[in-house]
Order: structure tokens, then sequence, then C-alpha cells
């Protein structure tokens, strides 16, 4: 039975925590509103879930109310979308740098996708066969897959699993986050996998390169549905954001391409300047929508309708992420490193 307000508690302070929740959201939502900020998502989900109930004790209202001074002040950090626009225009070198081409560990060769799980770096170290694990001041932390994998070639993560896909093998794997053991891997009907996410509900998108589509399974790895099949050409990375998927494939005409989550697709936009090759994306607090063009040699940063803002010359990038400070990480594949800007 969940526990009952005290008695001893002033009736009033039940409804001075309501107010400071609402006061605080009405502050968050201004912020948010006036950036557009993707926090916005996670806020409406918080605000469902936890405000003032009968049930719920005075101190998990105090423990929720600290959580959203935290996130306020968070917000107020950030700057505007014009600030940050300007602030990407200065990133042109690398701030630092983090491996070196070989076989050992926390050596690379010829890397590919990465996904970021707070201070940690996941990256596809493909011609090696293997994950590895850096922190994000480069030391290195763990390998695993050697075994099982092929040319793995893009990293998905969530809260319990990790999901690999292979190039040669034509696999989809998932991994436990915990012991790093493979738990299970789909073969059938896949070609040539490249980019693969995952959503809130659990699925994991895949971009199923010589099916021309993505393919969608539960977290178990098994198959549901396709997407994008006769729209989509060589599709090589597939993103979630606002609620709605990103592919970027190596069409002549735009690389980007927005399906709603029910498949019907609502928007093509951004030609790149080569789009040939390996093309990865992701997107960062603002929905900038930043893309690895590999023959293109360059990083590319969009605003949300497909404004170019700044370019970033890079040796082959390929997998590419952005964390909540807009600090870029990306793989150059031809050096065999992982760049921060």
């Amino acid at each position: 039975m969940a526990t009952k307000y005290s008695d001893e508690v002033p009736t009033n302070h039940f409804e001075l925590v309501e107010q400071k929740i609402h006061s605080t959201f009405e502050k968050i939502i201004r912020i948010a509103t006036e950036r557009r900020d993707q926090l916005l998502v996670q806020l409406f989900d918080f605000k469902q879930d936890y405000l003032i109930k009968e049930n719920i004790p005075i101190p998990i209202h105090s423990f929720y109310t600290e959580g959203l001074d935290s996130l306020l002040e968070q917000l107020e950090k950030l700057g505007s979308i014009q600030e940050i626009a300007e602030s990407y225009k200065n990133k042109t070198q690398p701030i630092r740098r983090i491996g070196k081409r070989g076989s050992e560990k926390g050596e690379l060769y010829n890397p590919s996708g990465l996904a970021l799980d707070g201070d940690k770096i996941y990256i596809a170290d493909t011609e090696n066969n293997r994950i590895q694990i850096f922190s994000t001041e480069g030391k290195f932390i763990h390998e695993f897959g050697k075994e099982q994998l092929n040319y793995p070639r893009d990293i998905a993560l969530n809260k319990k699993w990790v999901f690999i896909s292979d190039w040669r093998l034509n696999t989809i794997s998932k991994f436990s986050k915990t012991n790093y053991q493979l738990i299970k891997s789909f073969k059938e009907d896949v070609g040539a996998p490249c980019g693969l996410t995952t959503d809130t509900n659990g699925e994991v998108l895949v971009a199923d390169s010589y099916n021309n589509r993505i393919a969608v399974f539960s977290s178990d790895l098994e198959y549901i549905r396709e997407i994008g099949k006769d729209k989509l050409k060589y599709p090589q990375d597939v993103k979630i954001n606002n609620n709605n998927i990103f592919v970027v494939d190596r069409n002549e005409i735009n690389n980007i391409h927005i399906f709603s989550k029910s498949g019907d697709l609502l928007k093509s936009f951004i030609k790149l300047e080569d789009g040939r090759g390996i093309i990865y994306m992701c997107f960062d607090l603002y929905n900038n929508i930043i893309i690895s063009d590999e023959l293109g040699s360059s990083i590319n940063i969009f605003t949300e309708d497909g404004q170019l803002i700044h370019k970033i010359k890079c040796n082959r990038p390929i997998g590419i992420i952005v964390n909540n400070n807009f600090d870029i990480i990306c793989v150059s594949f031809r050096e065999d490193v992982i760049n921060i800007y």
C-alpha cells in the first residue's frame, strides 16, 4: 500500500509544493518553447507521472521538486539557437583524439559507428572485428565481440542491451550491457546492415542497405515490419527525432528522408556534397542535424529545416554523435581515430 501523508504535515504544505512544481514548469516550458528544446519531451513525461497525487509521500515530492530545480538550472545555462549555431562555426580542429591504428587494446583499424553512454564511448572497431569502449577522456575500458563479429558497422544502446549491425555476416546482434555476452543474433533477410537505433518502445530500427529499407525489430530481435521500401536507395543510417524516423541514403536528389512512425514519407531534403559513401547522422538538443559525409570528407551541420550552418573538414568521417555540451564526436575512418570537436 502506498504511504499516506502524515497528519503532522501542515495542510498548506501540499499546496506550496504543488505551486512550486507548477511555477517551475511554467519557467521550463517558456524556456523550452523559446529554444525548441528536446528536453521538453522528457518534461511532459515527468509532469504526467509525478505531479502531486494523493498517495505519494512528501519526501518523494521533495526529491522530484529538487530534480526540477536542477533541470531548470541546466536549461537556463544553455545558449540560444543562434548562440549554438555560432559556437559550431568555431569548430575547425579536434580538441581531442582517441586511438591510433593497430590491433592492440585501445587501437583501431577502420572504425565506423559509435554510441555514447554517459561518459563512455562505444566504437565499432570494424577491421579488428570487435567493439571497444573508451572514456570520453580517451582511456581504454573494455573490448568484446571478437568471437562473434566480422566487420561490425554500428552500435545502438538502451538501458540493458547493446545492438550491433554486422556488414559481412548480415546480422543484427544483441549483447548484454552488463557482461557483454552475446544474447541473440538475427540472420534472416538482412543485406549489408549499416546504421541502427532504438526507440522508446524498445524497437530496433536498422538501415538494411542492400534491401533498400528500414527493418524494424523488437528488443528480442523478432522481425516486425519494414519502412521505406521502394523509397530509399542504399540507406546508410536511421535515427528518431521528435517522434519521426529520419533516414539518410545515397539518393541522387536528396539524402535525408523523414518518415512517420507508421511509415509514411513526410519529407525529403538536404543534398550532400558527395553523398555516395557511408553517411551517418545525429541530432543535438536543438534539433540541428549533424551529418558525416565520408567521401566528401566533411562533417555537415544543418538546421532542422535544412539550412547549412557549418562544415568541418575531416578525413573520411563515419560514425558521429553530439553530447549535451554540443561537442561533436566523430570517427575518422581513414585516420583510425575518434575526433572530438
